[in-house]
């Protein structure tokens, strides 16, 4: 087991040298810079300042003879052989990333339920998409107008793409996506986009709060809070008309198996059978927590569940600053 430093935030992780070190920094939460991830584009270039690295095969092209003599390396394809001491940039905001158009591929169309398709989009080639848990994509077809789409797996796999598309009254791109789109089927993609996005810094415990096909930006800062192992307590409230509008069992899966990660449904519209929550989603939040003062706040959804999460959780303590969000409309620029 070998220890990586980046000199140059004093940011620490261990590895076992197995993998590529940008995967390992990518697993411990570290936002190091990369493109392509195959050693081509040469964005993820580091200066090693101690210790020895290494590659399973030649040299890689996106790095020159005269870089490897001047100490550095291809972070997507070399491995650590001892500890290593490095010097990379890390990405810390939103300016850092850089938005693109890229092609995509339909991967995989899965329906999850009347009115909800899994979409995976497959960045085909030497390409891929750096972004932060919670942002989303404008999803480019020539026939109709660009839609934005909340992204909605972690992001240490940014080859795959998933969306959560809930078919849109009246709405003509998310028809063609739900009822005419075929697997193989070529689209663009437009991004990163958007300032809503995980805050990975704090130790602040975290609610995160999702209506309808608002959980996929959610999913997707679960996901990668799991994926780093992050310690703080999250409780996710997922609210909905019916049962069967909880599109995915996801969350408490995760309850079941994190001891921070707490799962809360809540129904608007419920049936008899249901024993769970019943109401405004936000209404659950404010009924468990008389003190918001130290919690930060994620919502994603409907405006009117947005809005009104935000006033009354403020009135509830909650400081405006703790409050992060992403309001869905649906009308003519957005369809998430």
């Amino acid at each position: 087991m070998f220890t990586i430093e980046n000199q140059a935030t004093g940011k620490v992780f261990r590895t076992e040298g197995n993998g590529p070190i940008l995967d390992d920094a990518l697993i411990h939460g570290l936002n190091f810079p990369y493109g392509c991830q195959k050693g081509f584009c040469g964005k993820c270039k580091a200066t090693i300042i101690e210790g020895e690295v290494g590659y399973d095969t030649d040299v890689p092209n996106g790095i020159t003879p005269e870089e490897v003599a001047d100490g550095m390396a291809l972070l997507c394809q070399c491995h650590a052989k001892s500890d290593v001491s490095l010097v990379v940039e890390e990405l810390d905001s939103l300016a850092d990333i850089k938005v693109k158009i890229l092609p995509c591929k339909v991967e995989s169309i899965t329906h999850l339920n009347h009115d909800v398709a899994q979409i995976f989009l497959k960045i085909p080639g030497a390409e891929s998409l750096q972004y932060f848990a919670g942002q989303y994509i404008d999803l480019i077809h020539p026939d109709f107008e660009p839609r934005a789409f909340s992204i909605a797996n972690a992001p240490k796999n940014s080859n795959l793409i998933e969306l959560h598309v809930r078919l849109v009254d009246g709405g003509k791109f998310t028809h063609f996506i739900f009822n005419e789109m075929k697997e193989k089927s070529l689209l663009k993609l437009e991004g990163p986009k958007g300032d809503f996005f995980f805050r990975e810094d704090s130790k602040k415990p975290v609610i995160l709060l999702a209506g309808g096909t608002g959980f996929a930006p959610i999913k997707s800062i679960v996901e990668h809070a799991i994926a780093t192992n992050l310690s703080r307590q999250i409780y996710v409230y997922w609210g909905a008309r019916e049962a069967c509008d909880l599109y995915m069992d996801l969350p408490q899966q995760w309850a079941n198996t994190h001891d921070n990660i707490h799962f809360v449904p809540v129904l608007s519209e419920a049936d008899e059978a249901w024993q769970g929550k019943t109401g405004y989603v936000h209404d659950s939040v404010l009924a468990d927590f008389e003190d918001l003062t130290g919690y930060e706040v994620y919502a994603c959804g409907p405006p009117a569940m947005v809005k009104s999460a935000a006033n009354t959780f403020v009135a509830q303590g909650m400081i405006k600053d703790n409050f992060f969000s992403d309001a869905f409309v649906f009308a003519y620029t957005k369809e998430k």
